[in-house]
């Protein structure tokens, strides 16, 4: 009798591609500073008493990378007050952030959403009215289905594209 040894195909393991990261650049072309303050009126989504919200929202034209340079980006930063947790709360001890927000380039969508302490943003604001910041540099990981993560945020008074 013949026995055929059966072999078993091993899956080849698909190799992770190295992550890549970028930077995108903003020329600043307008902004504005919203601010509300009211009575929490649902505790599921919020917690405490009141809800307060300090926006910055920024619009400018993107330098890097080239393949979107010179189109139109919409930026909102939002005051986040739990942004810089206080090390002695145990909720917190073992929080690690993946992003501090997120980039959208699908389309006509050209967008960013991410948080910023709220003691940062007035000092922000400041700055923006003086001249002072002219760029915001944000740095991430390189467009997937069109978006991607930010992991970190810069306000720049000059932009040297020699740098990039």
């Amino acid at each position: 009798m013949d026995t055929k040894k059966q072999t078993t195909k091993r899956r080849k393991k698909r190799k992770r591609k190295a992550e890549e990261n970028c930077s995108y650049i903003i020329e600043i072309t307008d902004w504005e500073l919203t601010y509300s303050f009211s009575v929490n009126w649902n505790e599921k989504l919020i917690e405490g008493p009141f809800f307060e919200a300090l926006n910055l929202e920024v619009k400018g034209l993107i330098r890097v990378p080239e393949k979107y340079a010179s189109k139109e980006l919409n930026a909102t930063f939002l005051g986040n007050r739990k942004m810089v947790p206080d090390p002695r709360d145990p909720e917190f001890s073992d929080w690690k952030p993946r992003c501090v927000g997120s980039i959208t380039l699908r389309g006509e969508t050209r967008e960013f959403l991410g948080s910023l302490p709220l003691d940062s943003v007035p000092i922000l604001c400041n700055l923006l009215e003086t001249g002072r910041i002219k760029f915001v540099d944000l740095y991430g990981k390189v467009p997937s289905y069109g978006s991607a993560e930010i992991r970190s945020i810069r306000f720049l008074q000059k932009y040297d594209p020699e740098e990039y």
